[in-house]
C-alpha cells in the first residue's frame, strides 16, 4: 500500500509540474514524463478493484486526458496519443 501512495504522489507531482509549465521548450518533456507516470500508475492499479482504486483510476484517466489536451493545444497535434484501453479519438 505504501508503494501505491509513493507512485500516486509521483504521478501527481509530474502531472502538476507539466500542467503549470510555462516554458514551451520544457513542456513537451514534462508532458511525456507525466504521461509515462500516469500510464505506469494505471497499469499498477489494473487488477485492484477496491473503491479507493476506482477513484484513483478515474483521477488517472482525467489526468491523462488533460495532458493529451494540453499537448494538442500547445503543439497543434491533430489527434492525441492512444493509451492502453482507450480507443483513438477521431476528428
Amino acid at each position: 500500500m505504501a508503494s501505491s501512495m509513493t507512485n500516486s504522489v509521483s504521478w501527481q507531482e509530474l502531472y502538476t509540474t507539466a500542467m503549470l509549465e510555462l516554458d514551451r521548450a520544457a513542456l513537451a518533456v514534462k508532458i511525456e514524463a507525466a504521461q509515462a507516470a500516469v500510464l505506469q500508475a494505471i497499469e499498477e492499479l489494473a487488477d485492484n478493484h477496491t473503491p479507493r482504486a476506482g477513484e484513483e483510476k478515474q483521477a488517472l484517466a482525467d489526468a491523462l486526458r488533460n495532458l493529451q489536451t494540453l499537448q494538442r493545444v500547445e503543439f497543434r497535434t491533430s489527434t492525441p496519443p492512444v493509451s492502453p484501453g482507450q480507443p483513438q479519438a477521431e476528428g
